[in-house]
């Protein structure tokens, strides 16, 4: 009897000693503390364009005209529409849409199509819209773990009236959700990926920052624990990708601040349960998208990256180490206009970019290229330039470029001059110093870095040379340039 005694009076003593300890575990894994080093990096920051009809238009026309009547659409230009895109126009019959691809852009107004336009598709003020989708990259370093977890990216949403956050059309609230899927997200430490339902986000995630957010949600399985302090990457975007905005409501061509164009990322660190955000884990960085720009900061961040032609536009300066071209008066921030090449001479342009962040980890510019500059009605190129034949270079490697004139090869390719900041990442000496620009995101290459917080702005020139033989095809060639810029905290 006293034995069983005994034994009844010490299993509850036992069973508070384990409570207690399990209670003091978990007290110290949820610490508060959000993640560090977040980063929203997207294949191509580029705005998605939003314009609408002019009246005007007629069936079969081949060239049709843009409202350009300003603050009236979010696009109200041709800027940021390139040849060889394809474009959707408004369908008045069926609701929907059909596909034109870009012949030639004519001036602000007018765009040129490979075919006429329908006779459903003329009426004044039907949309013309050319989406562009990004993945986005989000990386961070954890700096709290508990077993079974979820990790959580939001991205802004659209919330305007008239909008819709996952109809496929570019918004200016936000990016639009799209055919987003589960298998189109790639999540670390295991864990299983979910597209949750937009929604408006009203605490936790600081003044000014409320939604709706788009939700991607990465849950660890039961007992998983992420490491503390090692980068863990979170990919948005397979087949299908969350579609860039079209241009805000105070656009500014060229540029991106917190007067538009730029958009909220959080992360948040959940707790087992998926619904308790661990207290202080939730982590606000912004995304600023401009054509063909992509800015991204992280914790409250102040970044700025903008190109403009400013003491690039007077023809015959001297950029980077050479003349520029009678035609430097048609460079502006979006477009750098060569105009009818000399044949068998260099033929230099350029423009100015500038940076500027109160990261404490400093910014990276990086530039590549869609295609090597491209004749679209038939498909012939200007090589992109290997320099001189016996100084070689390469998208990694600058070279001097300055006898190899055009006599028996047609080329293009770019210099640098810094003006204040000591981050470029190659400069001419007594000759022009070139590379190519890589091809695509996969190939893109810095221009100009620093790996502390800048006292001011850095700025410098990017030089654009062209050189054409006697028998180059003719035509009107081009590309377009991507500048990435990032912001790391």
């Amino acid at each position: 009897m006293n034995k069983k005694h005994i034994k009844i009076s010490i299993l509850p003593i036992i069973l508070i000693l384990i409570t207690t300890f399990i209670g003091y575990a978990k007290i110290n894994t949820l610490r508060s503390a959000p993640v560090t080093e977040l980063k929203d990096i997207l294949s191509t920051a580029q705005l998605s364009y939003f314009g609408r009809l002019a009246a005007g238009n007629a069936a079969g026309d081949s060239l049709i005209t843009i409202n350009v009547v300003g603050g009236t659409n979010p696009s109200n230009s041709t800027d940021n529409l390139f040849i060889g895109d394809t474009i959707a126009i408004a369908d008045s019959a069926d609701g929907g849409s059909d596909l034109y691809i870009i012949s030639d852009i004519g001036n602000t107004a007018n765009i040129s199509l490979s075919t006429g336009i329908g006779a459903n598709n003329i009426s004044n003020g039907n949309y013309v819209i050319a989406t562009r989708s990004a993945t986005h990259t989000v990386s961070f370093k954890p700096q709290t773990s508990v077993a079974g977890g979820d990790w959580q990216v939001l991205i802004k949403a659209t919330g305007r009236s008239g909008e819709t956050a996952n109809d496929g059309m570019p918004d200016q609230g936000g990016f639009d959700l799209g055919a987003l899927v589960d298998g189109d997200i790639t999540c670390p430490w295991g864990g299983t990926a979910s597209v949750g339902t937009t929604t408006i986000i009203t605490s936790g995630v600081g003044l000014g920052s409320t939604g709706p957010y788009h939700i991607i949600t990465c849950a660890l399985d039961t007992g998983i624990t992420n490491p503390i302090n090692d980068t863990g990457t979170i990919t948005i975007g397979g087949t299908h990708k969350l579609i860039n905005p079209a241009p805000g409501l105070s656009h500014v061509s060229g540029r991106a601040d917190s007067g538009a164009d730029t958009y909220t990322i959080i992360v948040r660190h959940l707790d087992s349960d998926g619904a308790t955000i661990i207290n202080g884990d939730t982590t606000i960085g912004k995304i600023a998208v401009v054509e063909n720009v992509r800015v991204t900061a992280v914790i409250d961040p102040t970044i700025t990256f903008y190109i403009d032609s400013i003491g690039t536009s007077t023809p015959n300066m001297t950029r980077c180490g050479t003349t520029l071209g009678s035609q430097a008066n048609q460079t502006t921030p979006t477009s750098v206009a060569f105009g009818t090449l000399s044949l068998g001479s260099f033929n230099t342009l350029a423009q100015r970019f500038s940076c500027t962040t109160n990261a404490k980890n400093g910014y990276i510019v990086q530039v590549y290229e869609n295609s090597p500059l491209t004749n679209f009605n038939t498909g012939t190129t200007i090589p992109d330039t290997d320099c001189d034949d016996d100084a070689v270079c390469s998208t990694s490697t600058s070279n001097d470029w300055d006898t190899d004139v055009g006599t028996n090869r047609s080329e293009f390719g770019y210099s640098l001059e810094s003006i204040s900041s000591s981050g470029v990442a190659f400069e001419h000496t007594n000759v022009f110093k070139a590379k190519p620009f890589g091809v695509g995101s996969a190939n893109a290459q810095t221009i100009m870095s620093r790996a502390t917080t800048p006292s001011t702005i850095d700025q410098a020139y990017i030089c654009y040379r062209i050189t054409a033989n006697n028998y180059q095809e003719a035509g009107t060639y081009q590309n377009s340039i991507n500048f990435v810029a990032t912001a790391t905290f």
